[in-house]
């Protein structure tokens, strides 16, 4: 654990994050844990509220160690 996430009280049971303040953290929880998010990462699992979001995220997330593979 890096130095500064020990001030950060508010962790994330589902992918580990951690935040400074509550609302973030509920805001977090909102965008990427909520049933209300339709669009799945299919690499991942992670769970998006709009299909802009989750473009977002493979672009990111995926295509980065997909190109770093090769």
């Amino acid at each position: 654990m890096d130095f500064f996430n020990l001030f950060k009280k508010h962790k994330c049971q589902n992918c580990c994050r951690r935040f400074y303040k509550v609302e973030n953290y509920m805001h977090h929880q909102m965008l990427y844990h909520s049933d209300k998010n339709r669009y799945d990462c299919s690499n991942c699992g992670l769970k998006f509220p709009d299909m802009d979001r989750l473009k977002n995220h493979i672009k990111i997330y995926h295509s980065y160690k997909k190109n770093k593979s090769h």
